[in-house]
């Protein structure tokens, strides 16, 4: 890891930086700088293979803290000063060098002067800002599965295993350029409140961890900056690593981690807010079913911590693998309201009841699995009752080791998301209750049963589900009692000759807006 840097300045905004080579690649091509005196803040991936991205980095990194350091009439003017000079001093050392010849980067630059934030950027690294009100992505991604999914053409996760992911069509070094060319740097201008944070990353972070994750690490952390750098990093590593991760991280003297998360909220977007990152509102959906089937759960870890850690909103108690705990059912009978029980890898045969007001989150999504012990009947893996949020759980019947109710949402202000259901299970997710409850982002693989029943007068919001359907003969996907009234869209629906239990009128309501396919032939959206 590049060593890492913390800091306070007068006007009290903290901040701090790293990066790490991550765990495939030996070289590390990302650099980082900040200097909270003068308000100056990057990140770059260099693009070249061997040397060259190291090179490129290096000298756009010097470059334009150079020129900003310099000043000028106007933020967005030195800006895009600094990022062409780099531009073209990389470009120039490129065509005198057969080692560096192709070499380039991808930038990220904040400029923060009292409560103003200029950004510049060019590529695919990006720089978010937390708020109250949750994540936002303030840059676009300048690539062709980015703007897929800055148009809401592609989810989140689509974007982060499409296999194109790491194409750019923006670069610092390619092309001698001037300043005010078009389509080369985008430059935002807004406000930093003493209530808010940036995070600026490489792809090597938000590659590998979606945005509730980032959110979620920044929020369990907040107040110690280099404690949320390490652990945005660790997290990526720990969700593979694939590329450099490079952070930094900048909060304001009044923010706090103690916030609603914004996956406890409902999506919403006030005209002229840029969207929530994350967050999916497409009306041309799912591009391919190749790209479905090859995506996997997209999140990865909140904290990496060994024991139970006081923080502002609560604690986290570690249960299962090194943790503090052995089992979740003990991790939840010493929990509180408040608390969050994150749960090690491993396998668990043990009936969960979630306490009411505490969290239960895996380290890594996808890497907790839920069983039933051999020869037991009617055994229900996890039952939430309310002011809970359920994410990256994995619930697996057996053929040997059948369950009869995957998780029940029983009432209450509740998300489920980013979990996973398969095998021979009789109902995967139950609501049975009426209350705040959200079931979003979640996989249902070749359910023997029943993937999703929603009870009488329950109201559920279904949103950007996978459905899908194995080579047996399946019911609905989704059955809808009467008097219920969800909410269902986004959903994809694989194999399924129907997708929602309901009276013909009822499901007429139902399923518009949803995407509809019989395998790879797309019949209704």
């Amino acid at each position: 890891m590049i060593e890492p840097v913390a800091a306070l300045s007068a006007t009290g905004l903290r901040a701090a930086g790293a990066s790490d080579a991550g765990r495939v690649r030996r070289n590390n091509e990302d650099r980082f700088y900040f200097d909270l005196e003068r308000g100056i803040f990057l990140v770059v991936d260099g693009v070249g293979g061997h040397a060259a991205g190291e090179v490129a980095a290096s000298i756009a990194t010097d470059v334009i803290v150079d020129r900003l350091e310099r000043g000028g009439a106007s933020p967005a003017s030195v800006m895009r000063q600094a990022i062409t000079c780099a531009n073209n001093e990389i470009h120039r050392q490129a065509r005198r060098s057969v080692q560096h010849f192709g070499m380039t980067c991808v930038v990220t630059v904040a400029l923060v002067s009292d409560d103003r934030l200029t950004i510049g950027h060019v590529g695919d690294s990006r720089l978010y800002k937390v708020t109250p009100d949750g994540l936002w992505k303030l840059t676009r991604d300048h690539s062709p599965v980015g703007e897929q999914e800055d148009a809401f053409e592609i989810s989140e996760v689509e974007a982060m295993r499409h296999p194109r992911r790491n194409e750019v069509f923006r670069d610092i070094g390619s092309a001698p350029r001037k300043a005010d060319d078009p389509e080369f740097i985008e430059t935002v201008e807004t406000r930093l409140e003493p209530d808010s944070a940036l995070l600026l990353c490489t792809d090597g972070l938000s590659d590998m961890l979606p945005s509730t994750s980032l959110e979620r690490i920044i929020r369990c952390h907040a107040g110690d900056p280099q404690k949320v750098v390490d652990e945005l990093i660790g997290a990526a590593n720990d969700a593979g690593g694939k590329d450099n991760v490079t952070a930094v991280y900048i909060e304001g003297r009044a923010f706090s981690g103690a916030a609603l998360p914004s996956a406890a909220r409902p999506d919403r977007m006030s005209s002229g807010q840029i969207r929530p990152a994350g967050m999916s509102r497409r009306r041309i959906l799912w591009l391919g079913i190749g790209a479905v089937f090859g995506g996997a759960l997209g999140l990865a870890a909140t904290a990496s911590v060994d024991r139970v850690v006081t923080m502002s909103r609560g604690r986290v108690l570690a249960a299962g693998g090194d943790g503090a705990f052995p089992s979740i059912a003990a991790a939840m009978s010493a929990a509180s309201p408040r608390d969050v029980v994150r749960v090690e890898p491993g396998e668990y045969a043990e009936a969960v009841v979630i306490k009411k007001g505490v969290d239960l989150i895996a380290r890594v999504a996808g890497s907790v699995v839920l069983v039933a012990p051999t020869g037991a009947e009617n055994w229900r893996a996890l039952t939430a009752s309310g002011e809970n949020h359920v994410s990256g759980i994995r619930v697996l019947g057996r053929p040997d080791a059948p369950i009869a109710t995957g998780v029940t949402l029983d009432g209450g202000d509740l998300v489920l998301d980013d979990s996973g259901f398969e095998g021979n299970i009789d109902v995967a997710v139950d609501v049975a209750h009426d209350g705040d409850i959200v079931v979003r982002a979640n996989r249902f693989s070749d359910v023997r049963g029943l993937p999703l029943r929603i009870g009488r007068s329950a109201r559920p919001a279904v949103r950007q589900n996978i459905f899908t359907r194995g080579t047996e003969e399946h019911g609905p996907a989704v059955h809808v009692l009467e008097d219920a009234m969800p909410t269902l869209d986004d959903n994809l629906f694989v194999g399924y000759a129907e997708p929602i239990g309901a009276p013909p009128a009822r499901r007429q309501q139902l399923l518009p807006g949803n995407f509809v396919t019989r395998g790879q032939e797309r019949v209704g959206r």
